[in-house]
């Protein structure tokens, strides 16, 4: 396993742990879902991943159930998805210059679990994450993983799992 590949796992398990409903995953990858797959069906709860790159989404169909559904998108600009209530979202989607309106998007989401994070520049999350007011960043190795909400403090949380 390369450095930095799946380097959310750690936070995005134990924000599966603290939160219950739906989850939803912008950007499927070897590292997220399958580790949502296992946790979301052993808990029962419903998991839709949304992406762009047919050739992930062919890769990782296998995954799909009725409680776990796969959705191909252009774009992730003003999807349906973004008004639903959802317990959980990750964004770790390939669209570079998309990922700040994904974050503003999911504002009413309890949790959001957000990779890459390190490069704030590049996907502007600085902008993103002022429209949060909690936020814990975790970098074990590779690049970082925030979590934000606007109705958990995530720093409480996650600061007392000392991660």
């Amino acid at each position: 396993m390369s450095e930095g590949f799946a380097s959310h796992t750690t936070l995005l398990t134990a924000a599966l742990t603290v939160t219950s409903g739906s989850v939803l995953e912008l950007g499927a990858g070897l590292g997220s879902t399958p580790v949502l797959h296992g946790l979301c069906g052993s808990k029962h709860r419903d998991l839709t991943t949304i992406d762009s790159n047919k050739y992930w989404l062919g890769k990782l169909i296998l995954y799909k159930r009725t409680w776990h559904t796969f959705k191909y998108v252009e774009s992730f600009i003003d999807l349906p998805e973004y008004k639903r209530d959802w317990g959980l979202a990750f964004v770790d989607h390939g669209i570079i210059d998309q990922r700040l309106h994904s974050v503003i998007s999911l504002v009413h989401v309890p949790m959001i679990v957000v990779h890459d994070t390190c490069y704030a520049q590049l996907y502007k999350y600085d902008e993103a994450f002022s429209h949060f007011k909690y936020r814990y960043d975790l970098k074990l190795f590779g690049p970082m993983t925030s979590v934000i909400s606007n109705h958990i403090d995530v720093y409480k949380i996650f600061k007392e799992f000392d991660l």
